[in-house]
C-alpha cells in the first residue's frame, strides 16, 4: 500500500502525468503510522489532487477552502469536501483493515440498493469519495422508537447478506479476509487464547455447530448498529430505502456473527436497560431472512455459538485495525475493544481471566 508523495507546489500536482503518479506511490510505502501519514502535508496534498480529478470527471469543483480533516483514527480517516453539488466526503483506510473499495464495488453488483452512492474509489490506496448520505440511524431514532426500526434494518441487512452469497468468492479476492469458525478458533488459541487453555474446548464446540449450521459464508459487517446506517428520518418507510456503510471490519463468514453487535445497539446508543424479550424480537426479524434454508428454531438455538464467535472476529479485527497503530493508539483502543472481548469469552466459557492476559498476534 502507498500513498502520496511531497511535491513542488500544488500546480505541478495538477500538471503531473499518470505515470509520474504512479512513481511517486510506488516510492512512498507506508513505514510509519497511518494516522502519522495521514497528517503530513504531502500526503493532504495528494488526496486533495485525487478529490479535484474525481470531481471534475463528474463535472464537479471543489469548495477552495476545504477539504478538512475532521478525525483520524488508526484504521482510518476523513476529508469533509464541500463542492458545486454539496458536501462530501473522503475517506482513507488502513491497509490492514478489509478494503472498503472493494466490498462497495463487489456488494453494489448484488445488492445495490442496500449501499451508499460511491462517486469515486481507489482501490489500491484505500481510498473512497461520496456524497454526503445525510443522517445516519441513530440520529434519526430514540429510545421508543428504535426497536421497531431496527428490527426492519436487520431484515434488510440479513437480505443484502443472502444476496452476497454469490459474490464472497469475488470479495474474498479482492482482499476481504474469509474467517470460518473453525478459523476463528485456532486464530484465538494462538493469541490471547494461549493463555487461556480452558477456553479451547467450549470455543471448539461452537464453532464445530456453527460450521454444520448450514447456513453459506456471507458478509459479515462485524460493527453493525445504528451509527453505520444511513436512514433519512425515523419513519418506518424510510428503513425500507437504508444504506449500510463503514465495512472496514468486514469479513467473510458465518452471517450470524452479525448479531454480536446488533443486538447491543439499542442499549449502548439509546440507554435501554438489557431487555430479553427485545432481543428476541430482533433475532425473529434477522432469522426471518434464513427460515428457507435452516429452521429458525436452529438458528435461535446457535445464536449463543454465534454470539461467542464474533467476540474472536471482533478481536481479530481490531488487531487488525491496530496493524498500522502507534503504541499510544494500541494503549487506547485495545483496552476498549479487545480486553471487553477476551472477558467476555472468558465469562461465557467459565473460565477465570489471570492478569494479564498476553497480547494476541497480528492477523
Amino acid at each position: 500500500m502507498t500513498a502520496g508523495a511531497d511535491r513542488a507546489a500544488p500546480s505541478a500536482d495538477r500538471a503531473a502525468t499518470s505515470a509520474d503518479r504512479v512513481a511517486t506511490k510506488e516510492r512512498i510505502e507506508i513505514a510509519q503510522p497511518t494516522s502519522a501519514l495521514w497528517q503530513t502535508d504531502a500526503w493532504r496534498r495528494e488526496a486533495t489532487r485525487w478529490i479535484d480529478e474525481s470531481l471534475e470527471r463528474r463535472g464537479l469543483t471543489r469548495v477552495p477552502v476545504t477539504p478538512r480533516q475532521p478525525r483520524v483514527r488508526a484504521w482510518s480517516t476523513q476529508l469533509v469536501v464541500d463542492t458545486s453539488a454539496g458536501r462530501a466526503w473522503f475517506k482513507a483506510c488502513s491497509p490492514s483493515t478489509s478494503p472498503e473499495p472493494v466490498i462497495y464495488r463487489v456488494l453494489a453488483k448484488v445488492a445495490p440498493d442496500r449501499l451508499p452512492e460511491v462517486w469515486a474509489s481507489d482501490e489500491e490506496r484505500g481510498w473512497l469519495l461520496m456524497p454526503d448520505q445525510g443522517r445516519q440511524l441513530r440520529e434519526v431514532a430514540d429510545a421508543d422508537s428504535i426497536v421497531g426500526l431496527w428490527s426492519g434494518v436487520l431484515r434488510r441487512y440479513a437480505r443484502l447478506q443472502r444476496a452476497s452469497v454469490d459474490v464472497v468468492d469475488d470479495l474474498v479476492a479482492g482482499g476481504v479476509p474469509r474467517w470460518s469458525s473453525p478459523e476463528l478458533v485456532e486464530h484465538w488459541l494462538a493469541g490471547y487464547g494461549a493463555a487461556l487453555p480452558g477456553t479451547e474446548d467450549p470455543v471448539r464446540a461452537a464453532a464445530a455447530r456453527l460450521a454444520d449450521s448450514g447456513l453459506p459464508d456471507t458478509i459479515q459487517h462485524n460493527d453493525l448498529h445504528a451509527g453505520n446506517v444511513f436512514c433519512v428520518d425515523g419513519s418506518a418507510a424510510a428503513i425500507h430505502d437504508s444504506r449500510f456503510f463503514d465495512w472496514g471490519d468486514a469479513y467473510v463468514g458465518n452471517p450470524l456473527c452479525s448479531l454480536m453487535i446488533a443486538l447491543q445497539g439499542p442499549s449502548y446508543h439509546f440507554g435501554l436497560p438489557a431487555d430479553p424479550e427485545r432481543d428476541a424480537r430482533l433475532v425473529r426479524s434477522y432469522v426471518s431472512a434464513w427460515a428457507d434454508l435452516v429452521p429458525s428454531a436452529r438458528l435461535k438455538e446457535l445464536l449463543p455459538d454465534a454470539l461467542l464467535l464474533a467476540q474472536l472476529a471482533r478481536i481479530r479485527a481490531m488487531e487488525r485495525a491496530l496493524g498500522h497503530a502507534t503504541d499510544a493508539e494500541r494503549a487506547q483502543w485495545a483496552p476498549q475493544v479487545i480486553d471487553p472481548a477476551v472477558r467476555q469469552v472468558c465469562a461465557v466459557t467459565g473460565v477465570d481471566l489471570p492478569a494479564p492476559v498476553d497480547a494476541g498476534s497480528d492477523g
